[in-house]
């Protein structure tokens, strides 16, 4: 082994060395910012899991309802989701202006 591939060995070893630090300061910075972007969605996720239990509850009424009633609970069915599109065409309407 000659001293010259050796110190090409090292002096590489230390360029990678530095280019990893680089990378993972880089890394660090990136997750840092992907975390201030998406914290609103993850309190709405986590809100949305607060209410867990009760959507349960409130889907076997719904189903139990839909069972009884289905020409009701399909006509309601449709109202809903009517209201909600009409919900979020106003939402987007607003917030576009």
């Amino acid at each position: 082994m000659n001293k010259s591939g050796h110190y090409q060995r090292k002096r590489r070893k230390q360029q990678l060395l530095k280019e990893i630090q680089q990378q993972r300061q880089l890394l660090s910075a990136y997750s840092q910012s992907w975390l201030e972007v998406t914290q609103p969605y993850d309190k709405g996720w986590q809100a949305l899991t607060a209410f867990k239990p009760y959507v349960a509850i409130g889907a076997g009424l719904a189903l139990l309802y839909g069972l009884r009633h289905p020409k009701r609970f399909y006509r309601w069915s449709r109202r809903m989701i009517s209201i909600l599109g009409i919900v979020k065409i106003v939402r987007n309407t607003l917030y576009t202006n």
